[in-house]
Formats: structure tokens, sequence, C-alpha cells
């Protein structure tokens, strides 16, 4: 499967490519189709990787306390993995294809590897990621704002 290489500029990297850093990315980003009902992602799996969504839609499902719960949906451009690619720790939920999906994915070695040979790459991944993460982070803050309003009886939310 080829890299859609103007969909990464526009929609992960947020910059045109030089033909070399094409080649960098041809190098260390794998793209794959993954069947709707396929796994991507295993909660309780070593997160080393990340994977950005192209096409298609991914549900994100979470065993916590003995509960099996949804608590998102993945689309295009949306990242899943980054929490355990950050932190090294195991995946905390299980990434699903609910469509049929196209992902590229970019272990933490490759991403090393971009640091070493192409640090304008690097940095542009890094922005991507803390940016996303600040939106999950945004997007629990008013889910629990939520919660509490209700739990105290406040309607407002």
């Amino acid at each position: 499967m080829d890299i859609d290489y103007t969909w990464l500029e526009e929609n992960f990297f947020n910059q045109r490519f030089t033909s070399e850093q094409k080649t960098l990315v041809a190098q260390e980003m794998e793209v794959s189709e993954y069947k709707a009902g396929s796994m991507i992602v295993a909660q309780g799996s070593l997160g080393n990787a990340i994977y950005v969504i192209q096409s298609g839609a991914a549900y994100i499902d979470c065993n916590c306390n003995g509960e099996d719960m949804r608590v998102g949906t993945a689309k295009s451009g949306d990242l899943v993995g980054e929490m355990s690619f950050l932190t090294g720790n195991e995946a905390s939920a299980t990434v699903t294809a609910r469509d049929d999906c196209i992902i590229y994915k970019l272990s933490r070695d490759s991403f090393t590897m971009l640091m070493k040979k192409n640090p304008e790459l690097a940095y542009a991944i890094f922005a991507h990621l803390l940016t996303h993460t600040a939106k999950v982070i945004r997007q629990m803050n008013a889910e629990k704002a939520a919660v509490h309003h209700y739990m105290s009886g406040s309607r407002r939310y």
C-alpha cells in the first residue's frame, strides 16, 4: 500500500515534505489496512507505536474494574496508542476498526531514528502528539464536569 504524502502533510505533519523527508517517512512509517472488526491495539499490550487513522473509524474500548465500556471513537486524522507510546506503559484500551481503515504506524524506534536523521519531522510529530493529548484532556475535563453537575443535581452541562 502506498503512502499518501499529501494527506500526511496536511493532516499530521502540517508541513510540506522535501524529497529527503519523503524518503525518511517511507522508511520509518508503515501503512496498513485493517478490515472492520480487526484489532489495532490490544489493552495491556506494550505501547511501542502510535497509529494515525487516515480513513475509516475505530472504537476505543476499555475493561475498567472488570467492566467493558466504550470510551470513544477515533476517526480520520486521529491518533491512537499515543498514551502508551509516550509513557512506555501498557495500552489502557483496545482499539478495533469500526470500518475498514487505512492506518499509518510509527514505532518508538522509528521516531527515535527520525529524531536523529531529521529533527524537523520529529518535532512535527511531537507537536501533533501534544496538541492531540491536550484535546483529549480538555474533552475528559468537560465530561468530568458534566458528570459532576449531573451527580450534584445541577442540569447545567
